[in-house]
């Protein structure tokens, strides 16, 4: 009999592109979570969500981190330009969470920030 498979299966992701991924993270990269006061008192007004942000130097390492995410089965934002540096936002819960787990698999410890 043929088993069914779920879509929201994912691929295995190479050890070398979560350590380079945690790399570009842990140098400058940083993590935005709702405020659920907030979320809660203001209900449809809010639109903060859980965002990751991966910050690139150059031009280079912008289409490397793309390169890596996409290798990691994360979806990246629209990139944007901040004090002459690149930075690329992963939008979503579900992606946030699945990055954490990412790194916390090969025992990279990221500290989430307030908002």
């Amino acid at each position: 009999m043929k088993q069914l498979t779920s879509k929201t299966q994912t691929k295995k992701v190479k050890k070398s592109v979560v350590k380079k991924l945690g790399e570009y993270f842990l140098r400058n990269g940083y993590l935005r979570l709702p405020n659920e006061k907030l979320k809660k008192k203001k209900a449809g007004d809010y639109r903060k969500g859980y965002e990751i942000r991966f910050v690139a130097n150059n031009k280079s390492e912008l289409r490397e981190i793309k390169s890596l995410l996409k290798d990691a089965d994360l979806k990246p934002g629209k990139h944007f330009e901040k004090f002459n540096q690149f930075v690329l936002p992963v939008y979503g819960k579900e992606s946030f969470f699945r990055f954490k787990s990412l790194l916390s698999e090969q025992k990279i410890r990221i500290k989430n920030h307030k908002v």
